[in-house]
């Protein structure tokens, strides 16, 4: 319950703060936080002041106008701002010492576009989606994620899966023509972002590599090898839903390599003569194996090596 109402209370302050990013958002001890963009402009406004002298500070230290500073009695404005500029700010009468406004600036960059990937690695339980942003924003971001299947009813991903950057979706519709639509929105004070990726189910099955992946020599039979392998643990029913694999094989630095596919086995014992495609003149032949497993057409290889002497 204590999480649910900070994320309510999160977006409330997320909504104050998309309201006036100019003037400043957040009001608090009588300091106003203003954002900006690191190497665009950003002008500061001094408020109601009485008719003495104006000077303005840098965490205590006074402001001096140059080429990217400029400087009037009510408002200062900075070009091509960078992280050193980044504190807090005070507008104040050196005669008095009183202050009229303290501005807290923090900057960055608005929210880059999300990079989605939506895939199932427990077919048919489920499909996960992940995603993160094309760039660090160095501000405070939200994420909003939604989805739906075909013309259904949109459904949102909670504020605590959004955090953590990815999001399952259950009880899924298998062998359908119809898309899921996935949607993620990154919001901060400087801009929002979004991203809506398509899919349909059984084009996104990509299981895990296989596990337990060994190879040794074959008694009596020098030119050969057991390659042996169990299906990746995260697959939910190999007797029901059959992986498929690939094993490619060829000596280190040569384009040469044999194949074997659809060793639809839980254990397999493949890669026969590995040491003709090597120079025999050679006291070592190291051979590199790509395995990796498959249903329908879609692949996730995984890379081991070995040593033979």
């Amino acid at each position: 319950m204590y999480l649910k109402l900070t994320v309510i209370l999160g977006s409330v302050i997320m909504l104050l703060h998309i309201i006036d990013i100019t003037v400043g958002q957040a009001i608090g001890d009588d300091v106003v936080t203003q954002y900006g963009q690191i190497g665009a402009s950003v002008t500061l406004t001094c408020g109601n002041i009485d008719n003495g002298a104006v000077e303005w500070q840098l965490n205590d230290s006074k402001i001096i106008q140059t080429r990217n500073v400029e400087l009037t009695r009510t408002k200062l404005t900075l070009f091509n701002i960078d992280v050193s500029q980044e504190g807090q700010y005070r507008c104040r009468n050196p005669e008095s010492g009183r202050t009229y406004r303290t501005i807290s600036l923090m900057l960055g960059y608005p929210p880059g576009k999300p990079q989605v990937t939506c895939r199932s690695v427990r077919y048919p339980l489920n499909v996960v989606c992940l995603w993160k942003l094309e760039n660090q924003t160095y501000l405070p971001t939200w994420i909003n994620v939604s989805y739906r299947y075909g013309t259904e009813d949109v459904k949102q991903c909670s504020a605590e899966e959004a955090l953590q950057g990815k999001y399952t979706i259950e009880r899924i519709q298998l062998f359908s023509k119809i898309s899921y639509t996935v949607k993620v929105t990154a919001t901060n004070p400087l801009g929002s972002r979004s991203t809506i990726t398509q899919f349909i189910v059984e084009k996104i099955i990509k299981p895990d590599p296989p596990t337990e992946v060994s190879v040794s020599p074959i008694p009596n039979q020098p030119k050969k090898l057991l390659l042996q392998w169990k299906p990746p643990a995260t697959w939910p029913d190999p007797s029901l839903f059959l992986l498929k694999y690939r094993i490619m094989y060829w000596p280190e630095g040569s384009t040469r390599y044999q194949m074997e596919e659809d060793c639809s086995k839980q254990f397999a014992s493949v890669v026969a003569f590995v040491l003709m495609l090597c120079d025999l003149h050679q006291p070592t032949c190291r051979v590199r194996f790509l395995l990796g497993a498959y249903v329908f057409t879609q692949r996730l290889r995984s890379t081991i090596k070995l040593v033979i002497s």
